[in-house]
């Protein structure tokens, strides 16, 4: 492991035990964990990642592949290290969720698959599921002991608010001189030229995996910020700073798509107190599981229509004409890639590199899920995110927006966006992790 990586992580460790001593435990896991994610280096990157212009194999900390020594699970294995130490009353304080089964499933599914379904796993089945255990499994843990009940969803909105905030000296270094700070103190970021140039100066990236993580990052920061700063009564000054500064700093990031999901998050709230969020989680399921059977099948022919038809071609011309060519690129990648992703789909391939037969690789998260663990995979991946949701959906009545009732519902927005976000992109929200362990309480609070 390269020294400035060591050492940036053994910073991540120190501090965190810093955080764990001197403040309140559930004050201090947040801390260290979005404070982790904002600072700590990425990893190291595949060899010559950094030279490359396009280094499409790295697929992000999502999923296991190549590149296992991520922060993606050194964060909050981090905090989980800060709770045995300082904190063990949080670990005897949980309680067992039915939640609690989907994610140790998807967890263990690499090794059972490695065991029963594939010959040649990569990484090898025990190694996949380690990954996902220190990744997905103590993220979600690190939300179910310290945000599960009214104090701890509150607690999280702010942590949520503040990061957004803290983006500030980031977006104003990196917006004007580019995305050179990670280069400046450990290796140049492989993706520190990737979509970076925007409509004015540039997008930072920070130590993110992306600049797409990043955007995703502050838009839904600067949504919960917004929500935040609005529904406090009396009025807060300081968090309507906050969440001018958490907004100004998703617009500087111009991450179209991801500003779209935050206005959409917005919309899905005001639509809830006209209708029973059950009401709208079950059309917007409905939809999406339709949708996605007709892209995977192949029934629709993506590409044909797009190419060869005077419609197809206007639409294309239309959005690359307002610079977002790459909407059409990733859906192209996908559907390139679709025949390889499908050839065994219930239990998948086994491999992180399955797509290597193509000149490249999907950018969404959903066939490269699809295509490295299949159909059960991705059941198991999907209702460790969706099972608290659903749960919560069918539980709140409608409310006003603002009302402080509203806020885990709002979180729950959040995860739905999120995925909707993976769907095309493979640079992840990780606190939707942390969010999905919060609401998978037995006994769900609103704050």
């Amino acid at each position: 492991m390269q020294a400035g990586i060591a050492i940036g992580w053994a910073g991540l460790l120190l501090g965190t035990c810093l955080a764990f001593a001197k403040l309140q435990p559930r004050h201090a896991a947040l801390l260290a964990f979005f404070g982790g994610w904002l600072l700590a280096p990425v990893g190291p990157f595949p060899p010559g990642s950094s030279q490359a212009v396009h280094p499409y194999w790295i697929l992000g900390a999502a999923l296991p592949s190549d590149m296992l020594l991520h922060k993606a699970w050194v964060v909050p294995v981090c905090v989980l290290l800060g709770t045995l130490v300082f904190d063990r009353g949080a670990l005897r304080r949980l309680r067992p969720s039915g939640f609690d089964a989907p994610v140790l499933a998807w967890c263990l599914w690499p090794l059972l698959q490695s065991t029963a379904f594939v010959e040649a796993a990569a990484p090898s089945g025990a190694v996949a599921s380690a990954y996902l255990a220190l990744s997905w499994g103590a993220t979600w843990l690190v939300g179910r002991m310290y945000c599960a009940d009214a104090e701890g969803l509150a607690d999280l909105a702010r942590a949520l608010a503040l990061t957004g905030a803290a983006c500030l000296p980031l977006a104003v270094v990196e917006g004007l001189a580019g995305a050179q700070l990670y280069g400046w103190f450990l290796e140049p970021h492989p993706f520190r030229d990737d979509g970076n140039e925007r409509y004015w100066l540039w997008r930072p990236l920070g130590a993110f995996e992306n600049g797409n993580q990043y955007g995703l990052w502050v838009a839904l920061c600067a949504l919960v910020a917004v929500w935040w700063a609005a529904s406090r009564r009396p009025a807060s000054p300081f968090w309507h700073v906050v969440a001018a500064t958490a907004m100004a700093v998703a617009v500087a990031a111009q991450s179209v798509g991801a500003l779209m999901l935050a206005a959409l998050g917005a919309l899905l709230l005001w639509l809830s107190s006209r209708a029973r969020p059950r009401l709208l989680l079950s059309g917007g399921l409905a939809a999406a599981v339709l949708l996605s059977a007709v892209y995977i099948s192949g029934v629709v022919p993506v590409t044909s229509l797009a190419n060869d038809t005077a419609i197809g071609r206007a639409t294309v011309g239309a959005i690359k004409s307002i610079g977002r060519g790459s909407f059409t690129w990733r859906i192209a990648q996908d559907q390139r890639a679709l025949p390889l992703a499908t050839e065994r789909a219930l239990a998948g391939s086994g491999r992180w590199d399955w797509w290597r037969p193509q000149p490249s690789r999907p950018w969404g998260l959903a066939l490269l899920l699809l295509g490295q663990y299949g159909l059960i995979g991705m059941a198991l991946a999907s209702s460790t995110l969706l099972g608290p949701v659903v749960r919560l959906a069918w539980r709140v009545p409608r409310r006003p927006p603002l009302a402080p009732q509203a806020l885990p519902w709002l979180l729950a927005i959040v995860v739905l966006l999120a995925m909707l976000d993976a769907v095309l992109n493979s640079f992840v929200f990780f606190p939707a992790l942390l969010i999905a362990g919060a609401l998978a309480t037995p006994e769900p609070r609103t704050a």
